[in-house]
């Protein structure tokens, strides 16, 4: 029996109150019948139907509209809370302030305004905000007020590069943190995003980011608690990635709108907005963001289309896959986004909300298992939320063109861009959702026996000598960037490399990368294991080994010449185990040339090798699965959601054999939990479980066994 909550369901809707709104009324009462949503989350003069900063009296007749909903909400039990559209406004698109906004606006590193972002530190706009939240607050006591994620420095168009703010009042406070008499903007982005180790003003510049974002929250957040202390204050986050280049502390920012003994109430980055490949779609930054909380949340993620109209952009079976996945990660519901803005109530999709409501029972079971995101089993992927304080900068206004589209060379920064401190903390897991290895993001550098953890890019740099030593004193998968920082850092003994250099494919003709048969096992008629390497990446990496590293895979050429290791495993003085590969994740063709059966079970073997019968390794073999397990009470729950477009014909699925020892299973069916009795083969430490269930695409397998 189901005793937890049930799931909620949350739709974030724009009720226009100029476009036939009886009929909207009349549409969106039928949507909350067949759909069985608990509360609507109003956008008030959201995107397409935002012509600024919106006043009261531009607001009065959307309040107006609400207040009719509100009464019909009564009838069903229907909650409101408020997203208000803008805060420091997303993008200029060619709107201005209205008469009396006062407003001291945001400058870009370029040096360019978008003609709407304030200053965060601008006390017009501040007191303007304070008094349009407080009103908003007064005319519709919602439950929750989500405050938009524009609450931001960054993204504010791509005239501003990575954004601001670079304004006289920004500067002259933080030429003071420094113990200048004045700096100018192309002093500071040039210090800043220097290339190398970071320079000392990297540090007080983000330092100067926090003040900027978080000043405004604690004066909003005493304004509405004064008015309304039952309310809760929900926010809406970005990638953490991005959040770092602006230290928007994600705890901090909550501590601030959150009372003490509350939960944190927060809608973490879900993308994509529009359909993707599945195999390729990994929420990764959602549980990258819930990984970095400091205490329990509740948790809705969001369910976007953009431009937010319907199956065009996300069609139901994709959505109801997005909205299982957050329950896997431990959402407690969903905000959805799947109407327009213009006022077109549910005309986009009238089948949308039925497709909802028989999902309803399937969603409150799983809830049943409270599932929690900090019991994931399988790798740790490991992230720091200060990685953009401690990374080393590369070339000029690379990240910035990245990021943006801006060819950033046009404006006169100083050199380099804010946008090269974005690093790529989540590259492993999306190489394990698309092998079907369970994961886990952690900030925790301790792990227990057999755990293994995962670093990309320039991870490693947040880290101190000794704790480094303390990571190497476990089992360790480095991608080619984490080894060279450890190299660098004259940690080389300790990972069994003496030295890495990089070479270009037309430099060395790289062609295949070999798996050695003392690792992999003989295959069938004497075939060699192989597998792409010409277009995973240019550059990869030439690492020179150290006596006593085991060589797991060769990168030959097209003649099947030996040129270096591809991969290896040392096992070192600290008792750890290090894994290291030539490749850089993510780049080239990277997700075309890399994956594939061979690749797959590799990588089963390098897991179960490293921990060695220890761990809670969780993959599934043979299809590709994405792979969800978490450690439950006296067990086991895992999911397993094909990803392609073929039917799997059944479930395989490996763990350490100790686990299932008296252990009995179960599988969801028709939201109710069935026993399933799977055959078992057991090699060596590691078991083989085989369900008989098939499984079609973009559906879960969901197993439980204790």
């Amino acid at each position: 029996m189901n005793t937890s909550n049930p799931f909620k369901i949350i739709l974030r809707y724009g009720l226009d109150p100029f476009n036939g709104l009886e009929e909207n009324l009349k549409q969106l009462e039928i949507f909350i019948k067949e759909s069985t949503i608990n509360e609507v989350m109003f956008l008030l003069m959201p995107e397409e139907r935002s012509s600024g900063h919106p006043t009261k009296e531009i607001s009065q007749p959307w309040c107006d509209a609400i207040k009719k909903a509100q009464a019909m909400f009564a009838k069903y039990g229907v909650e409101t809370s408020l997203n208000p559209w803008t805060t420091t406004y997303h993008a200029g698109r060619g709107r201005h302030l209205h008469a009396d906004q006062d407003f001291r606006l945001m400058v870009g590193e370029t040096g360019a305004d978008n003609g709407m972002s304030p200053c965060p530190l601008c006390k017009n706009w501040q007191a303007y905000l304070i008094d349009y939240f407080v009103y908003l607050t007064k005319e519709i006591q919602p439950v929750a007020l989500w405050v938009e994620d524009d609450w931001r420095l960054h993204n504010h168009g791509g005239e501003m590069g990575y954004g601001g703010c670079f304004c006289e009042c920004c500067l002259e406070r933080f030429a003071e943190m420094v113990g200048e008499t004045s700096v100018t903007r192309e002093q500071v982005v040039a210090k800043v995003a220097a290339p190398g180790e970071p320079h000392p003003w990297r540090a007080q510049w983000l330092e100067l980011a926090w003040q900027a974002l978080s000043e405004p929250a604690q004066k909003l957040t005493d304004a509405l608690k004064a008015e309304k202390p039952e309310m809760r204050i929900g926010l809406m986050s970005s990638i953490p990635d991005v959040q770092s280049i602006e230290k928007r502390d994600w705890n901090g920012l909550m501590n601030i709108f959150t009372d003490d003994g509350e939960n944190y109430l927060i809608r973490p980055h879900m993308p994509p907005y529009t359909e993707e490949p599945p195999i390729t779609t990994a929420p990764c930054y959602s549980r990258q963001t819930i990984a970095l909380l400091d205490r329990d949340a509740d948790i809705y993620p969001e369910l976007e289309n953009s431009p937010r109209c319907g199956p065009y952009s996300g069609t139901h079976k994709y959505s109801i896959w997005e909205m299982t996945n957050g329950i896997l990660y431990g959402a407690r519901g969903i905000t959805i986004n799947h109407f327009d803005n213009m006022g077109m109530n549910t005309y986009a999709d009238r089948g949308f909300g039925k497709v909802l409501g028989k999902k309803r029972k399937q969603f409150d079971t799983l809830m049943g298992l409270k599932l929690d995101d900090r019991k994931a089993r399988g790798v740790k992927v490991l992230f720091s939320p200060d990685i953009a304080q401690h990374k080393w900068a590369g070339a000029s206004g690379g990240g910035a063109k990245m990021y943006t589209g801006e060819d950033l060379s046009k404006f006169e920064t100083g050199g380099g861009s804010l946008n090269d401190l974005q690093a790529n903390s989540t590259e492993w897991s999306k190489v394990f959702y698309i092998l079907g290895i369970s994961h886990s993001f952690t900030r925790d550098i301790h792990g227990e026996k057999g755990d293994i953890f995962a670093v990309s890019d320039q991870t490693l740099r947040c880290y101190s000598d000794d704790e480094i030593k303390i990571l190497l004193s476990q089992n360790i998968i480095l991608d080619l960037p984490s080894s060279e920082v450890l190299v660098q850092r004259g940690f080389g003994s300790l990972i069994g490399v003496k030295n890495i250099s990089r070479t270009k494919l037309e430099e060395s003709a790289y062609s295949m990368e070999e798996v050695e048969e003392a690792f992999f096992g003989k295959m069938e008629g004497d075939v060699k294991p192989r597998m792409c390497a010409q277009r995973v990446a240019t550059p990869i990496g030439v690492l020179n080994y150290a006596e006593g590293t085991e060589t797991l895979s060769t990168i030959k050429g097209a003649e099947f010449d030996a040129k270096f290791p591809g991969s290896g495993m040392y096992r070192n003085e600290l008792g750890g185990t290090v894994y290291t590969t030539c490749y850089p994740l993510g780049n080239a063709q990277f997700y075309m040339a890399y994956f594939n059966r061979v690749r797959q079970e590799y990588w089963s073997k390098v897991l179960f090798n490293m921990s060695k019968g220890n761990g809670s390794q969780t993959i599934a073999t043979g299809h590709p699965f994405h792979v969800h397990a978490h450690d439950l009470e006296g067990g086991i729950s895992i999911a397993c959601t094909n990803v392609i477009y073929d039917t799997s014909e059944n479930v395989s699925l490996q763990v350490n054999a100790h686990e299932i020892e008296g252990k009995k299973f179960q599988t969801l069916e028709n939201a109710a939990w069935v026993n399933i009795d799977p055959q078992i083969e057991i090699e060596g430490h590691v078991a083989t479980l085989s369900f008989d269930l098939q499984v079609r695409t973009l559906e879960t397998a969901l197993i439980v066994m204790r």
